[in-house]
């Protein structure tokens, strides 16, 4: 038990879409420390269209709890996803501070909850907890292009959980109705941010549902065209490719002239307009796709949770 608990306000998120196999022993790690740790502390879930018995789990933890506890619980009217379903409790939540936990999944030692929180009190407005082991091969794909498109000097890379100030919260706030990928926008806000790496090898386990895989490949391509200059990048790789074209074809038809070689009539002069018809359209389509990402960034869709209800649950 800590001597001296935390003054400030936390809010813990919970983002649950059938996890009803762990979400009992997960809530227990983490209000423990909560319990240990902070005078005043939240817990708001967001049931994300649960469909096994995640909801009577948790009625069963409230109920084997010493001390009462207040659980804020916000049903979607159907499958949303994390990223907007965690948009709905992010907006709920009160807390000074805010934790944002994506999946109920304890491969961590619950004080590295407190490790990351103290970071932050050091003049981080956002820090992340980051599993060393169990990532996949599709999400190091993702990070990589992300990281290698973003202009900025904060990289991604897969995270258990986090705490933000509400300063950045605020901030992010101000910068977009809309929150497509919170990671990115928060990583983008110019606060600082800090990662905590933690060793999970013994622990380690991948795998999503087969919804949450289908939204996160959404996800991810979305995320790519608003945060990175991938497109353009990749058109003006092509442009400089059919340049070099262009070039070598100009230089054969320079070659052709003063040689001996005659190739067949009209295939030079059809050769060298294609190239120079390839490159220009590649050309146009990195001004597109410069002209897309400018209006992405300026203006994204506004926000998209709907909300059934919300429920307060207690001991």
């Amino acid at each position: 038990m800590a001597l001296s608990k935390e003054k400030n306000f936390v809010s813990c998120v919970v983002y649950l879409h059938n996890e009803g196999s762990s979400v009992k022993d997960f809530l227990k790690g983490i209000c423990t420390v909560m319990q240990d740790h902070f005078e005043k502390f939240e817990v708001v879930c967001v049931n994300d269209a649960c469909v096994d018995d995640t909801l009577e789990q948790i009625h069963d933890f409230l109920e084997e709890l010493e001390e009462p506890l207040v659980v804020s619980m916000i049903h979607l009217s159907y499958y949303q996803g994390v990223e907007t379903a965690m948009n709905a409790g992010r907006d709920m939540a009160v807390g000074d501070f805010l934790f944002e936990f994506d999946k109920c999944q304890l491969d961590f030692d619950p004080e590295l909850i407190m490790q990351v929180y103290r970071r932050s009190l050091e003049g981080y407005d956002v820090v992340a907890a980051a599993p060393e082991h169990g990532v996949s091969l599709s999400s190091k794909l993702f990070y990589f292009i992300y990281n290698w498109g973003n202009r900025y000097a904060c990289k991604l890379r897969q995270e258990r959980f986090r705490v933000i100030s509400r300063r950045a919260i605020n901030r992010v706030n101000q910068m977009n109705v809309y929150i497509p990928y919170r990671k990115a926008m928060y990583m983008n806000c110019g606060l600082k941010s800090d990662t905590i790496v933690y060793d999970n090898k013994a622990t380690a386990r991948k795998g999503l549902n087969k919804e949450e895989r289908g939204n996160r490949s959404t996800l991810a391509f979305d995320t790519i065209i608003i945060f990175t200059d991938v497109l353009e990048k990749f058109s003006m790789l092509v442009s400089f490719v059919l340049l070099g074209a262009l070039v070598v074809m100009g230089g054969y038809i320079i070659y052709s002239i003063f040689s001996e070689v005659r190739p067949v009539e009209g295939w030079l002069s059809i050769m060298a307009l294609m190239s120079f018809g390839f490159f220009m359209l590649s050309v146009m389509l990195t001004l597109i796709f410069k002209y897309l990402s400018v209006i992405l960034n300026m203006s994204f869709k506004r926000q998209r949770y709907v909300v059934e209800g919300v429920e307060k649950l207690t001991k």
